[in-house]
């Protein structure tokens, strides 16, 4: 019914105007391109004109980049309706991923990485897929392509793919350009500024390199209170005492730390090109990034203030917008590498192609927990891990590490169109080979050594009470879960498109793949003594998924299509203990893989007067859907749901305006994704008992991590102002419905907490002359502030566990360019 509508919809709308598949770019490029300038997309492997490209696809190009303030993938998701994530900052990237059209059912993050399960959405950097933090610099444009997109795109495209295009060098081109941009956020004592520059070289005739750099400051602008010094650093650092001659009741060193959660990233990318002949090339490239920073978008505006409930002597101020408590520092940090080795040769009929990469991301996040474990139960598990009286200097902190390494090779035999050809094919064969390890370390540091100095020697275990216990565990560590994986994919795959008349197409699409996965993981606890070694769990997987549309352009660059595509994602094993006080339930040990199957259809069109529109509808049915969740024990793991949906529709439109130089585009999408059958799975209740039925789903459940409606748009003026100058004022806004935060049981409650929805407004005024560029921007011009991830526990242990993460304040800066 939905398709239906939204199509005859469509149908009204084509004599009046005009498509915006990547409106963005239409609206914010047209100050430097004529306004009836074509999109080239190579989202099909090869090059098109992107109304054209029979499914729903969104583009931006380096200008609207700029324009709409994007950096990196979370402020892309703002800029983009039906592109969403769970956005707590930098210091999560590695446990938060981009999601299309609402196929997402893992909850917001329960740690520093994800629970290993496959992205919902392929990013490519290239022709290279890629995970980590990335910055975006020296782009040539964005690519979203929403949808599954198992045919062409093998990693990770059960709800879409994000394709990142970067600059590639010039043969015979000197020039460069250098940037560097100074801002004040609001309540941040320090200033934003960001510097990069670009080289293009050309080495020889046939040679050429082309390198980028840009390092940025985002200073923080949260206040954090209640922080203790320690000894050393690192999760096993032991708080330093105040008086080190009362070791049992001495309070620690206190500190306070004003803009907190500041960042600072630096991207460096290198590529060197050799075409010695026009039918042959090759591309090398190297890109780096690095994050660090401290903190968290978090903050606190329901503690009262008073004396602290861990340490009387010590008071705390009442919460506020941008106040944070914490009992330690918390830094993290990210390093991502990326090499690419990209080659092609024209035979005539078609470019034979192949793509090596070579990709690593590595992560550390330490961050305190302690107000957190003293809310849980009323603080029932305090007094195991605290002593009684309270340990003044007790600490609950936890580190997360991973690593991952992939190496990928793929091969490409895409045929050369033309008006006179009756058939186009893309062909190819994908081999990867990815490992991952993670651990995840819980310590509780100096709460031994306070116990013994008690004179406490009864054992912390299963049974044990307080007030006297003493938990025996190397560098105070407390618990331990180290998780190794490995993950092996070969897929070949082919697309043929039948040009039935110039006007009319129907592709035909199919990959095959077989995939091999095998987890180890190690399981350590010392409170309650559980010691579970590695032991691998593997699973095969052998798959064919198929694509079929049909495409016709009922008039010139007007298109109208049907399109049928699948994703696929693989399956894995959990390593959860299935014995002790930990244990679970064998049917948690591994889970199965997920299928979507996505209907679709849509108008297109592009207009010599620069007019643009699209419209789709499309109706998703996601098999066996994949959820990550902390469970009641605290264990971690991935399972299945039976059945899942998703229906909406994406609706794009721009083009000039009547007066001269003024340009719009308006974009909006809605996405109904839920639960469609229920589910119930047996878990351990946290005591050690496994029951029936604790993790469960609902039919009709909204799915987590994206809004049911989405809308951005964008009004850009360009003028000359005086001899040589051109001046382009720009206004864009984005809106978001809430977004449900999990699956309610898997979340151990009977309500799903929601984001809460905003609308967002960013503007900027560019002065051009020459090779010149002088820019006043604005970030969230009206300074408002929303809750992108409510608390897990509400109103705990006196309203300190009460941690919201937030957006960022408004930004306003300057920046400056200069082209050579």
């Amino acid at each position: 019914m939905m398709l239906g509508a939204m199509l005859a919809v469509g149908a009204a709308m084509m004599p009046l105007a005009a498509h915006a598949e990547a409106a963005p770019v239409t609206a914010t490029s047209a100050a430097d391109a004529p306004a009836a300038q074509e999109i080239v997309v190579t989202a099909n492997r090869r090059d098109q004109k992107l109304e054209s490209v029979p499914y729903s696809m969104s583009v931006l190009d380096a200008r609207a980049l700029a324009h709409a303030g994007v950096t990196d993938l979370a402020s892309l998701t703002q800029s983009i309706p039906g592109l969403s994530m769970f956005d707590a900052g930098a210091r999560n990237a590695g446990a938060t991923v981009p999601i299309i059209r609402g196929i997402n059912a893992t909850g917001s993050p329960t740690r520093g990485f994800r629970n290993f399960e496959q992205s919902p959405v392929g990013v490519y950097i290239g022709n290279s897929p890629v995970e980590g933090y990335i910055q975006l610099d020296d782009i040539k444009q964005v690519e979203v392509l929403r949808g599954p997109q198992g045919t062409l795109y093998g990693a990770g495209s059960l709800g879409g793919a994000l394709r990142i295009l970067p600059n590639s060098p010039e043969l015979g081109v000197f020039k460069g350009n250098a940037e560097a941009s100074v801002g004040k956020v609001s309540h941040a004592s320090d200033p934003s500024y960001t510097f990069g520059g670009m080289l293009n070289i050309p080495l020889t005739k046939t040679l050429a390199f082309r390198g980028s750099a840009k390092y940025s400051y985002d200073p923080g602008f949260i206040d954090a209170y209640g922080l203790m010094k320690t000894d050393g650093s690192g999760v096993s650092a032991i708080p330093t005492l105040a008086n080190p001659a009362d070791p049992v009741n001495s309070s620690p060193v206190y500190y306070n730390k004003k803009d907190w959660n500041y960042q600072r990233t630096l991207t460096t990318r290198a590529a060197l090109l050799w075409q010695p002949v026009d039918e042959f090339k090759l591309e090398v490239s190297y890109l780096h990034s690095y994050v660090k920073g401290d903190g968290g978008p978090v903050v606190n505006t329901d503690y009262a203030g008073g004396a602290s409930a861990l340490d009387s002597s010590y008071a705390l101020p009442a919460g506020g917008k941008y106040t944070a408590y914490s009992r330690i520092d918390q830094p993290f940090n990210r390093n991502t590498n990326l090499i690419s080795v990209d080659a092609s040769y024209d035979a005539g009929f078609a470019t034979l192609s192949t793509t090596t990469t070579i990709q690593t991301s590595t992560g550390h996040t330490l961050e305190d927990n302690t107000y957190d474990l003293a809310g849980i139960a009323n603080g029932a598990y305090l007094s195991y891990y605290a002593g009684v009286p309270a340990n003044p200097r007790f600490v609950y902190d936890q580190e997360f590490d991973d690593h991952n390494h992939t190496f990928a090779q793929e091969l490409r035999l895409v045929s050369k169109g033309g008006p006179d050809k009756k058939i186009d094919f893309a062909l190819g064969a994908f081999y990867e080979n990815q490992s991952r390890s993670g651990s995840w370390t819980i310590a509780v540091p100096g709460s031994p050594e306070r116990s013994v100095a008690q004179g406490c020697n009864g054992q912390a275990g299963s049974g044990a009470s307080s007030p006297c216990l003493v938990i025996a565990n190397p560098q105070d560590i407390n618990f331990q879960q180290i998780d190794n994986q490995r993950f092996t994919d070969f897929s070949v795959f082919g697309e043929l498109t039948w040009h039935i008349t110039h006007k009319l197409q129907i592709t035909g699409g199919l990959r095959h793949f077989s995939q091999w996965f095998t987890d180890s993981q190690s399981y350590v606890d010392y409170t309650f003594p559980t010691d579970i070694p590695a032991s691998p769990h593997r699973s095969t997987t052998g798959k064919f998924i198929g694509k079929a549309n049909i495409s016709y352009e009922w008039s010139h660059s007007q298109f109208v299509y049907a399109l049928w595509s699948q994703g696929f994602r693989r399956g894995g094993a959990n390593s959860v203990p299935l014995t002790g006080i930990f244990q679970e339930s064998s049917q948690l040990a591994t889970y199965k893989s997920d299928k979507t199957n996505n209907f679709e259809g849509g108008f297109k069109g592009h207009l010599r007067n620069g007019f643009n529109y699209s419209i789709d509808g499309f109706y998703i049915k996601w098999s066996n859907p994949q959820i990550a969740s902390s469970l009641p024990s605290g264990n971690l793991a991935v399972y299945n749901g039976v059945s899942a949906s998703s229906k909406g529709f994406e609706a794009e439109v721009s083009g000039p305006l009547p007066i001269r130089g003024l340009t719009y585009s308006v974009s909006a999408a809605y996405a109904d994704a839920r639960l469609t059958a229920p589910f119930s799975l047996p878990a351990n209740n946290g005591h050690g008992v496994i029951v029936d039925g604790l993790i469960s789903g609902v039919s009709g459940q909204q799915l987590p991590g994206s809004p049911k409606f989405s809308a951005g748009a964008n009004l850009q003026y360009t003028t000359p102002i005086a001899p040589g100058y051109q001046m382009t004022l720009n206004l864009n806004g984005n809106y978001r419905t809430s977004v449900a935060m999990g699956i309610a049981s898997s979340l151990g409650t009977t309500t799903v907490s929601r984001s809460t929805e905003y609308a967002v407004l960013n503007a900027s005024a560019e002065i051009k002359h020459g090779l010149w560029r002088a820019t006043i921007y604005a970030k969230n011009l009206v300074n408002s502030q929303w809750v992108l991830v409510p608390p897990t526990q509400v109103h705990e242990f006196n309203n300190l566990t009460d941690d919201y993460t937030v957006n960022r304040p408004r930004e306003m800066g300057l920046r400056v360019s200069r082209a050579f």
